[in-house]
């Protein structure tokens, strides 16, 4: 399998997986747990799947950049800012997947003060968990404009993945700093579909590029 093949075949699975994520995720997770799926946690799962994925889209996204040339800036920014969101979507999962379970289980077994201290924390892992998200959409968002103005040539193709990269790119980051886009399941889960699309597009248009 041709780097190319392998990138493009990494982001149509991570796309794919990330709206499967959403599709499955929970509407929240409380102290009465986010459900099972013959016997394992909801919640857990779809934590973990995106906490997966992040790698397997990073290296697509090398490819990307690879197609496009490593010594042009213009790509390898993309990649740069590509590379700190799938960190900062890392942390949101691990917030949701891994810290708050752990906080609710002890908060079942606790009493008095003891409750309102981890009911705090609770309210802080949220806090966090929304932060990097934010920070995720926002990277992932210049990454995906970055990458439409550096894409070249490919005709008709190449002008569809840069039109939609840019308007995808900057109406999600507009979107996140107006300050109506809440990062709840549907709102994610809103950002995830449209930004999966582009990324699928990506694939396709890589399977056609020659490396420049």
């Amino acid at each position: 399998m041709k780097f190319e093949q392998a990138g493009a075949l990494a982001l149509i699975v991570g796309a794919l997986g990330g709206i499967a994520v959403m599709a499955l995720h929970p509407a929240g997770i409380s102290v009465h747990g986010g459900g099972t799926v013959h016997g394992l946690d909801l919640n857990l799962i779809v934590h973990a799947l995106a906490i997966g994925l992040a790698p397997v889209l990073t290296f697509g996204f090398v490819a990307v950049t690879r197609s496009l040339g490593f010594d042009r800036p213009l790509p390898v920014l993309a990649l740069v800012f590509y590379a700190f969101g799938a960190i900062a979507v890392v942390l949101a999962a691990s917030m949701s997947g891994l810290v708050a379970p752990h906080l609710i289980e002890a908060y079942k077994g606790a009493s008095g003060s003891e409750k309102d201290m981890i009911h705090q924390l609770l309210h802080l892992e949220f806090g966090l968990n929304q932060a990097f998200a934010k920070v995720h959409v926002a990277m992932f968002s210049a990454a995906i404009l970055l990458f439409a103005l550096a894409w070249s040539r490919q005709g008709l193709f190449g002008a569809v993945i840069r039109l939609a990269g840019v308007l995808v790119g900057t109406g999600i980051f507009a979107w996140l700093v107006s300050g109506t886009l809440t990062l709840n399941v549907h709102g994610m889960g809103a950002v995830v579909l449209v930004q999966s699309i582009w990324t699928i597009l990506a694939a396709i248009g890589l399977l056609g590029r020659k490396a420049d």
